[in-house]
């Protein structure tokens, strides 16, 4: 089955260009008469068969190091995660409803674990490498420690949530699990006794990101309906929290679709910034939750003219037309990636395909760079180095320092070949990512 929050929401993005055409009204168009003579003329040509001057469109290279197939083909892999200790093992799960096993090295296909029950489209390890965990979207976790081979087969526990699960990971210092449902409760279990504790952020509305601090005694989350909350772990007590309508929110005033879809911590532990569905990206103070900045991150777009021209009534379904090219421009607007970076940096990825670098001290934009196909993910090496997963399966790099694209890798899978999701080895020299095509691609950065 399908990750109704992954996939579904990334088809539109690409399309960015198309939305901002308008005619005007005034301008001249000419007219062209048809004679009706020549109807049947169209009879002679053979419209089944391509014209001789029409060329196939070249198949795309493809730099992967390795390209892995374990998972079935056209079923998204939503999730790949590297084994921190060893780093020579790889999980990944997908719309197949299976999770998987390989060596980094060669790809070689180590364990497939019993099915799951929808799509595995969560999977981490614990900071040492010891437990391997995986969750389905109905809320069944597994979680397997090594046998006596060295296989993480042995189940030490299981759970079922009883609601879809929106986020899974590992606190990075201890083995406990943090799982956020559809609800907005967030579990916090013990691996592998699986005692458990749940935070309830106190409405009905979804968990979508979660940060843990690097005290390991707090966390912070973000909410479907955009609330931001700062949580003591001990105490499972909110220490504070932001709600979209403080003072100096304007663009939460205007806007309903505040979803948090991306979040970060900077290196100081000072501030949080938090992408949302409505293209803005919010900068708080992580001491006291008080909002310090709101960067708007989409590019201005041209209102759309009416397909009609007559002023008759709409019976044949233009509103929803309309409703839904307005969705999907909403849509586009999604900051799914942001990430603090070097000299008081902050960069956000949207899916329509702009990366915006801000300067928070100066709250000034630095650069704007359209790189042509929605953005998945942003992963940032040596402070200024940026990497970029987007929709057409390719993967950017670039200095943010001056916005200068450095390299691009292609994946060779064609227009329907989106990255799900993408992660760098500790050393820095390969980067896997996750593909819509049911493939793991393994790419070499560097020797």
């Amino acid at each position: 089955m399908k990750d109704k929050n992954s996939p579904e929401r990334h088809a539109h993005a690409d399309s960015d260009d198309d939305e901002n055409i308008h005619i005007d009204a005034n301008d001249a168009f000419e007219i062209i008469d048809v004679d009706p003579s020549a109807e049947n003329h169209l009879d002679a040509l053979d419209i089944d068969e391509p014209m001789e001057d029409e060329h196939e469109q070249e198949e795309e290279e493809d730099d992967s190091l390795l390209k892995l197939s374990h998972h079935k083909p056209d079923s998204s892999v939503f999730t790949v995660s590297i084994d921190p200790r060893t780093q020579a093992r790889v999980c990944s799960g997908g719309e197949d409803d299976r999770c998987l096993v390989w060596r980094l090295d060669t790809g070689e296909l180590i364990h497939e674990y019993p099915p799951f029950d929808d799509s595995v489209h969560q999977v981490c390890w614990s900071f040492d490498g010891k437990y391997l965990c995986a969750c389905d979207m109905r809320g069944q976790i597994r979680c397997w420690t090594d046998n006596a081979d060295g296989i993480p087969t042995t189940e030490v526990w299981s759970f079922h949530t009883g609601n879809d699960i929106e986020l899974m990971r590992f606190h990075p210092s201890a083995h406990v699990l943090f799982v956020g449902t559809n609800d907005s409760q967030l579990w916090l279990f013990k691996i592998p006794s699986g005692e458990y504790k749940i935070m309830h952020g106190g409405g009905d509305t979804e968990i979508t990101t979660l940060e843990v601090l690097s005290n390991g005694k707090q966390c912070i989350s973000g909410y479907g309906n955009g609330h931001i909350k700062l949580w003591d772990l001990k105490q499972c007590s909110i220490v504070w929290q932001y709600d979209n309508s403080g003072e100096g929110d304007a663009a939460a005033a205007n806007n309903n679709n505040n979803k948090c879809i991306s979040m970060c911590l900077n290196d100081e532990q000072t501030l949080i910034a938090c992408g949302s569905a409505d293209g803005n990206c919010r900068v708080l103070n992580l001491n006291n939750g008080k909002l310090l900045s709101s960067f708007a991150c989409f590019q201005p777009s041209l209102t759309k003219p009416s397909t009609r021209g007559d002023g008759a009534d709409d019976d044949d379904g233009g509103e929803d037309d309309e409703d839904a090219g307005s969705n999907e421009d909403e849509t586009a607007r999604s900051v799914e990636s942001v990430i603090f970076g070097t000299s008081h940096l902050l960069i956000c990825g949207t899916l329509s395909g702009y990366i915006y670098i801000w300067d928070i001290n100066t709250k000034q934009l630095r650069s704007t760079l359209n790189l042509q196909s929605g953005i998945v993910k942003c992963l940032l090496n040596e402070g200024y180095l940026l990497y970029t997963a987007c929709l057409d399966g390719h993967i950017r790099l670039m200095d943010i320092r001056n916005g200068e694209p450095l390299k691009e890798w292609k994946s060779g899978g064609g227009q329907d070949c989106g990255i799900m999701d993408m992660v760098i080895t500790k050393d820095k020299r390969h980067i896997l990512c996750a593909y819509t095509q049911g493939l793991c691609r393994i790419f070499k950065l560097k020797e």
